[in-house]
């Protein structure tokens, strides 16, 4: 079959715009916060903010926790590995039930799920229980939970504003997460020796506690869905009245098309398999530097907690520059151009990073490789979901979603190498992978650069 791009497949179900309490104007410019303007988004918003600093402020303090309990770089990579295995193997279901149901509700329930599990680790250390294996298993069930809550996350925000406020919303929700690792990564490591490692998960799990309850005030416009077996419904005393032992089964048979769906669109379109290596790729042999920085900070760089924190901070100042920058441009063209530019950005920069030594220096090296990946994730999150239907867009961003796993995964050979050779030559390793990536794509897939 020859190859078609997103615009030739016939939309299943008709969509149009989502329904939406305040629109922009058609032809009104699009100012940095006009996607805040709409009341479903800007709490939707709110509640990301939330989730993330409970998320940015668990990196900080998991990572330095495994550091201290084992001094092993591999022990890093471990806990991530263990993470990203669920997403890796289960994301494509975690797409098809999220084109199926409410998606404000299943963010709500596995942001609840991720605060729990986040107060048993809370727990154990306070109670001076805490072991390897502990982590480990709560990486695992983290996992589980990102494989429905990342396409929900992903997917939920075309049906809060119009197409052509698409970028400015992305951009918005990258500015939002980047405050958070500016803010709470900083914070995280920061608080460790003033409040202690269970202070600090104690206090995710506040952020992870306030993330949900923001979302309770989205509503959802209502839009076509793929039909679902009929829900169980319950008499007055509670009793389930039409509840049959094989519903389950019969919902998870009933995926089994839609899965394909998803994967027949995704494999006829030559656009949505290169915009996905460009996420895949660079994600893969690049972020994983986020869970080496115990390492860069301790053994390279000789810092404490408190230096730590900076790093990280300082990748998300970078961060935060370049969303709000995207943001501010509105709905430009040339965005391919500008996707291949930050992705050789981000390498570069990280590269340097990698082989530097000096505490100032790696400090404004990180803003350049914060900003290079934000910028391309941003724009490669963009083109994603402004060529792909609504109604399949959850399970192309399941497969999105398994960079989220390839991530931590990668940590693990990253580790591995780090532990063998040094972190040096594996975080300038990746970087230079991600430069002869990039520059194959320039080469070699010319339509990437006319992408507007």
């Amino acid at each position: 079959m020859n190859d078609r791009q997103p615009e030739d497949f016939q939309r299943l179900v008709p969509l149009g715009e989502p329904e939406l309490g305040e629109l922009t104007p058609p032809k009104a410019r699009i100012t940095t916060f006009t996607s805040l303007k709409n009341r479903n988004y800007r709490w939707y918003w709110l509640g990301m903010l939330g989730s993330f600093a409970g998320l940015q402020m668990n990196i900080a303090a998991r990572g330095w926790l495994v550091w201290e309990m084992t001094e092993s770089e591999l022990a890093i990579g471990i806990v991530m590995f263990a993470f990203g295995v669920p997403i890796l193997l289960f994301a494509i279901f975690g797409g098809a039930i999220a084109d199926r149901v409410n998606k404000r509700n299943l963010l709500i329930a596995t942001q609840a799920f991720m605060a729990f599990l986040v107060a048993i680790i809370a727990i154990l250390i306070t109670l001076n229980m805490i072991e390897f294996w502990h982590l480990v298993a709560v990486a695992v069930c983290t996992g589980f939970a990102f494989v429905l809550n990342g396409p929900a996350r992903q997917s939920i925000i075309p049906e809060l504003v119009k197409k052509r406020e698409l970028l400015n919303a992305i951009s918005l929700n990258a500015t939002g997460m980047n405050l958070m690792r500016v803010i709470a990564l900083a914070l995280g490591g920061a608080l460790i020796p003033i409040i202690g490692i269970d202070g600090v998960y104690y206090a995710i799990v506040v952020c992870y506690i306030l993330g949900a309850v923001s979302l309770f005030k989205v509503s959802l416009p209502q839009r076509a869905a793929t039909p679902v077996p009929a829900p169980a419904m319950a008499d007055p005393m509670g009793r389930l009245r039409n509840f049959r032992p094989d519903s389950i089964v019969q919902f998870l048979r009933s995926m089994w098309p839609d899965i394909r769906e998803g994967v027949s669109y995704i494999r006829h379109s030559r656009l949505v398999i290169s915009l996905l290596a460009m996420a895949f790729v660079p994600l893969t042999f690049g972020l994983p530097y986020m869970f080496l920085m115990p390492v860069f900070a301790d053994e390279v760089l000789g810092q404490s907690e408190l230096g730590y924190g900076l790093l990280m901070a300082m990748a998300g100042v970078g961060a935060l520059v370049a969303s709000l920058a995207i943001a501010s441009l509105g709905d430009f063209r040339q965005k391919g151009k500008l996707l291949l530019a930050s992705a050789l950005v981000f390498g570069i920069t990280l590269a340097l990073f990698g082989i530097s030594h000096s505490f100032p220096l790696s400090l404004a090296i990180l803003v350049g490789v914060g900003a290079g990946g934000t910028g391309y994730m941003a724009l490669n999150n963009t083109l994603l979901m402004s060529n792909v239907p609504l109604r399949i867009l959850g399970r192309v961003m399941s497969i999105w979603m398994i960079t989220f796993a390839l991530m931590p995964m990668g940590t693990l050979p990253i580790g591995a190498v780090a532990q063998a050779l040094g972190p040096t030559i594996a975080v300038a390793g990746g970087a230079i992978i991600i430069v002869l990536f990039t520059l194959g794509m320039i080469i070699f897939v010319p339509f990437l650069r006319r992408l507007e």
